[in-house]
């Protein structure tokens, strides 16, 4: 059975893949087609083929297909392969189709599929369009538009992700459709594509771009009043079909016909892009030679970019103050660049005062980053995003947007489009329908901590003084940040024992008192609370600072509305919003006797603490009025100070609470 061109089935004849008959197959088959060299997991195969409601049996019957597959095609390989997807070597000679954890692989060679190749062509035309090889880039549009000779997935049931990847590719084609009329256009060819354009007007009766361009055309080649009809022609179109008047710039151009006026601009969204930017942005920052004590979460992120397939994935990266976000931010990043070749982007959304960056600033410097000229990129965020999004369409780029700090600067953030990806760090938690996963970074485990050290120090140090490398590792909290720096004076200092290397930070000898004050801004700590501090209003860090000195180990709301002079819901709503931050913590055990809203039986009050690390830093930490935390002042942390719990303070902070 035949299957028309950019279908999943129309391969090229060197990879040697028939066509399977029963549809059930068809649809796994051009799944992972379509996803070659990803994993497509193994509940997104269930959810193209049984929609929201799959029957028992549907893992069961999913595994029979896949061997069906394997039988019928000659699709070998079983196990994981040897090689990472995105890894260039893990492209081989012949199909093979791998069972991996939570999904499945297919192998093709490179450029197997009409639609690979389609994709390929359309970014090479691109680059000689905008290097000015207009003729060469009109050859190239051809050839790709020339794979197409009826609709993508011919012959396929598609479901939610087929259709998505439907759609990507249809308006893929109509884009290398309009730069290559566009190129037609600027080169004198008018004539040449007047009935062409009647057609595709025809069957596009609402959009504006074609329309523009058969009025240029008709105006071009001396058909002044065809083209004023054919404005006419879109304007009853649009009114008939969505109740719109033509766009501003359509509007123009018939303005400008009217009265007679040359008209030489070129409607080419491409037009914006000099040619200068042919080869690849690379804009990552140094990353770590390596990463220790991040397997997990290496793979964690590597598995959500992998399984991701409907759209561009957006892996969110979250942890504590100190837990090394930035670093693992830019290591993954560099671990996963060869499989985007059209190059990275990096920005950082917090400045150094803790100021959030506009999301148009970095709009402005990846487009300039890109190629664009400055008096070219557009004055509002919206249309910033529009264009940098027209770039990245059919592009694969790594986008890594390093300390977040809220959705509303994230969202115009995400435009990259399939085949790209995006990193994201935050020092709070963010839920956004752009995000595709979350990945969590704890602090590290004993092992992995302890082993950070021993590459600095050597495993004989360690042994020699192990009650001082356990202090030293309590005094990090086993946090990267602080272990690197410890690590960093431990090669400097190769003959100072762990005892003495301890002793150089610890200023009091309480290892129940945490990190003191001058540990913490040596240890690389203190800053990092306090740009995390920051995020909040002045409101809420003026009854943070009072929680940290007076509130025990833990804290209930009930106690931290005493400390504050405010009600227990009001209180509870700002330890959450703490704990958001990753400034407090739950305690695992919940607070015994309190009923849960949800249920009889249950416990859904919690208790709260601080870290060692933060509340130090917090002691240290000048108030949002100004003073100085009380070990600044030479007093320490001090000990629980008790409050009123009847009735509120006049100096009470209206609570900030979301």
């Amino acid at each position: 059975m035949e299957i028309k061109v950019l279908g999943p089935f129309q391969v090229l004849q060197r990879s040697a893949i028939a066509t399977p008959t029963a549809p059930k197959l068809r649809t796994v088959m051009a799944l992972l087609a379509m996803n070659a060299g990803s994993v497509v997991g193994t509940h997104q195969l269930v959810e193209e083929l049984w929609g929201e409601n799959p029957p028992p049996s549907s893992t069961t019957t999913l595994q029979t297909y896949i061997y069906q597959l394997r039988k019928t095609l000659g699709l070998g390989g079983s196990g994981t392969p040897a090689h990472l997807p995105g890894d260039p070597a893990a492209a081989g000679r012949d199909p093979v189709l791998h069972t991996m954890m939570n999904g499945y692989l297919l192998g093709l060679p490179e450029k197997s599929l009409d639609s690979q190749e389609f994709v390929a062509r359309a970014r090479r035309g691109r680059a000689e369009m905008a290097a000015g090889e207009l003729e060469k880039a009109a050859v190239t549009f051809r050839s790709a538009l020339a794979l197409w000779s009826g609709a993508a997935m011919t012959g396929v049931t598609a479901g939610p992700i087929l259709q998505a990847e439907e759609v990507r590719l249809e308006e893929l084609r109509k884009t290398v459709l309009e730069q290559r009329i566009d190129i037609d256009l600027r080169l004198g060819r008018h004539r040449e594509v007047i009935g062409e354009l009647i057609a595709i007007v025809a069957q596009q009766p609402i959009h504006e771009g074609f329309h523009a361009k058969l009025m240029l055309a008709l105006y071009q080649a001396g058909r002044r009043s065809e083209a004023l009809l054919a404005y006419q022609g879109a304007r009853t179109a649009l009114a008939r079909e969505l109740g719109l008047e033509p766009s501003a710039e359509l509007r123009r151009l018939q303005q400008k016909m009217i009265a007679g006026e040359p008209v030489i601009e070129n409607p080419a969204r491409t037009s914006a892009f000099p040619a200068s930017r042919t080869d690849p942005v690379t804009r990552l920052p140094p990353g770590l030679p390596r990463l220790v004590g991040r397997e997990a979460e290496l793979d964690q992120v590597g598995a959500a970019v992998a399984d991701r397939l409907a759209s561009a994935p957006a892996v969110l990266v979250l942890g504590p103050p100190g837990s090394g976000k930035s670093a693992f931010l830019t290591y993954t990043a560099h671990r996963l660049r060869s499989a985007y070749p059209d190059g990275d982007l990096y920005a950082r959304l917090l400045g150094p005062d803790g100021t959030p960056v506009p999301p148009e600033t970095v709009l402005n410097d990846f487009l300039g980053a890109i190629g664009v000229r400055p008096e070219r990129i557009p004055a509002t965020l919206e249309e910033r995003a529009r264009m940098f999004r027209s770039w990245a369409d059919g592009r694969k780029v790594l986008i890594v947007l390093d300390d977040a700090t809220d959705t509303a600067q994230l969202r115009p953030l995400l435009t990259a489009g399939p085949g790209s990806a995006v990193l994201v760090a935050s020092r709070r938690r963010l839920v956004d329908p752009g995000l595709t996963a979350t990945v969590e970074l704890p602090p590290l485990s004993p092992d992995a901590a302890r082993r950070m050290l021993a590459d600095a120090c050597g495993d004989h140090r360690l042994a020699a003084d192990a009650d001082a490398t356990e202090g030293l590792l309590d005094l990090c909290a086993r946090l990267p940040v602080a272990l690197r720096v410890v690590a960093d004076r431990g090669r400097l200092r190769p003959h100072w024992p762990m005892g003495r290397l301890l002793r150089s930070y610890r200023t009091v000898p309480d290892r129940e008192a945490g990190p003191e004050g001058p540990a913490l801004a040596e240890l690389g700590l203190l800053g990092s609370v306090d740009l995390t501090r920051r995020l909040l209003g002045a409101e809420e860090r003026r009854a943070l600072h009072r929680l940290a000195a007076a509130a025990d180990a833990t804290v209930t709301p009930e106690d931290a509305a005493g400390i504050l002079g405010v009600v227990p819901g009001d209180a509870e709503s700002l330890l959450e919003h703490l704990v958001e931050h990753y400034l407090m913590h739950p305690d695992p055990d919940p607070v015994p006797g309190q009923p849960s809203g949800s249920g009889a039986g249950t416990d859904d009050r919690y208790r709260y603490r601080f870290s060692p690390a933060v509340r130090a830093a917090l002691a240290v930490l000048a108030d949002p009025a100004g003073h100085p935390g009380p070990a600044a002042r030479g007093h320490g942390t001090g000990p629980s100070v008790p409050a009123p719990r009847n009735a509120a303070r006049a100096d009470a902070p209206v609570l900030v609470t979301r």
